[in-house]
């Protein structure tokens, strides 16, 4: 279990794939190796930056890259290699480099495993690639449910920015590890508060709640995500994903949201 460091920080979503080995038909020199491209068909790597915005996706040997306010780019990739712990995809009019170094958003303070650079038409762009890093602290960070005990909330997997008519369960946890949020139907604040060492206790002022009227489906979900997050004692980390625990082991699973 990967325990965090007790500090304030920041989080946000992030959507990324895994790179994928693709067999590269061409001469390398010596001291190169072939990169590799994402070859399934939804295996798509993304990288962004700002000052000024712009987005890179690395898919079926393409890349596509958008700078705001200018037109889409689109190249397919010629020579694919590394250079230490750099790979390089080069195409036409476009070079990415992408290195195994951690890298912070400049704008969301979201930490990134991999830094990119992409030279275009003699311009060069700076940001950050590959799989967001679990926040430092669960300080000031916010959480939607992805599952209730074990079953997928399909409103839970939503990117973070996009409006929906059903809503999944929040949980945000302020900078003394007390909570609030909605349960899908209600507002919600106060109940439990979190430790650093993976505890979970009551607050010591017992949870409030809006009484707005809920039916339909999302009043089971709500009905079942407050009877399991009035019994959570535990959390834990699994990758970016926060696992909340109760006493007799059942389970509400979390991502991290803006």
């Amino acid at each position: 279990m990967k325990k965090l460091t007790w500090v304030k920080a920041r989080t946000t979503y992030a959507t990324t794939a895994l790179l994928l080995p693709l067999a590269v038909a061409a001469c390398t020199p010596a001291n190169q190796n072939p990169a590799t491209t994402p070859s399934a068909p939804d295996s798509v790597y993304q990288a962004a930056g700002n000052a000024p915005t712009w987005h890179l996706t690395l898919a079926h040997n393409t890349l596509t890259f958008k700078q705001a306010g200018s037109p889409e780019s689109v190249s397919t990739v010629t020579t694919p290699h590394t250079q230490d712990t750099t790979r390089v995809y080069e195409a036409q009019d476009l070079r990415a480099e992408i290195t195994a170094k951690p890298c912070t958003d400049t704008l969301s303070g979201q930490q990134f495993s991999e830094t990119v650079r992409v030279t275009m038409h003699n311009q060069t762009f700076k940001g950050c690639g590959g799989d967001p890093v679990g926040p430092a602290s669960l300080y000031n960070t916010k959480w939607r449910v992805t599952a209730l005990n074990g079953t997928a909330l399909a409103t839970g997997q939503h990117a973070p920015n996009t409006a929906i008519q059903d809503m999944a369960p929040t949980l945000d946890i302020n900078a003394t590890g007390k909570i609030s949020g909605s349960d899908g139907c209600n507002r919600y604040a106060d109940g439990l508060e979190f430790s650093p060492n993976g505890t979970v206790k009551p607050s010591a002022q017992s949870g409030v709640s809006t009484l707005m009227a809920c039916i339909g489906p999302n009043a089971a979900i709500a009905q079942k995500f407050n009877d399991l997050k009035q019994d959570v004692t535990h959390w834990h980390m699994q990758g970016e994903t926060l696992v909340l625990t109760t006493k007799d082991n059942r389970t509400l699973t979390l991502r991290p949201v803006l």
